[in-house]
């Protein structure tokens, strides 16, 4: 009996050392581009860099753009940055209303760039300089795109080994218990 303990107490420890929960996988890009009326930039974030086991996937994700207006032909005008991508859109205003004019954005990445995510591991961005009017003449629009960064969660692919080893291994504690009392 001392054995079959030993044999069960085995089992459950390999069970419980399988268990995994859920991890936080950071990927950051500092493109540090000056973008003018019209002009795109296209970053790739790479969650396989960071080695992302492959029974592991991606639940859901956030993107962090940090832009800074330009100011470089010395107007003040709004300028507008047009963010794509598998699960990102989006037009936004940098205004550097921020800490020394720095403008943070924060997306969630829909269900396009999860599957791109779970299937390659990679996030393309895309932010395009959009040109701005301001009712009678079009603007110059310009501004710099300093940081990317991808937080993506990841959670265990759901397995049903575990569930099956403990089944095996119940019923070989049966089995090893009914042969102990028909003896």
């Amino acid at each position: 009996m001392r054995e079959l303990t030993k044999v069960f107490a085995a089992i459950l420890a390999l069970l419980l050392a399988n268990t995994a929960s859920a991890l936080l996988v950071y990927d950051q890009n500092n493109p540090y581009v000056f973008l003018e009326s019209g002009e795109s930039k296209t970053i790739t974030h790479d969650l396989t860099d960071y080695g992302v086991p492959d029974s592991y996937r991606v639940t859901s994700a956030k993107l962090v753009l940090g832009f800074s207006d330009g100011y470089s032909s010395g107007d003040y005008y709004k300028d507008f940055a047009e963010i794509s991508g598998d699960g990102l859109s989006g037009i936004w205003e940098v205004d550097g209303t921020h800490a020394y004019g720095f403008d943070i954005r924060w997306l969630e990445v829909g269900s396009g760039g999860i599957d791109s995510l779970n299937t390659s591991g990679l996030l393309a961005v895309t932010v395009t300089a959009l040109s701005s009017y301001d009712g009678k003449d079009l603007l110059h629009n310009d501004f710099w795109w300093k940081t990317s960064k991808l937080k993506a969660n990841i959670e265990p692919i759901p397995v049903p080994e575990p569930a099956t080893l403990a089944l095996l291994g119940l019923g070989i504690l049966g089995l090893g218990i009914s042969r102990r009392i028909s003896k």
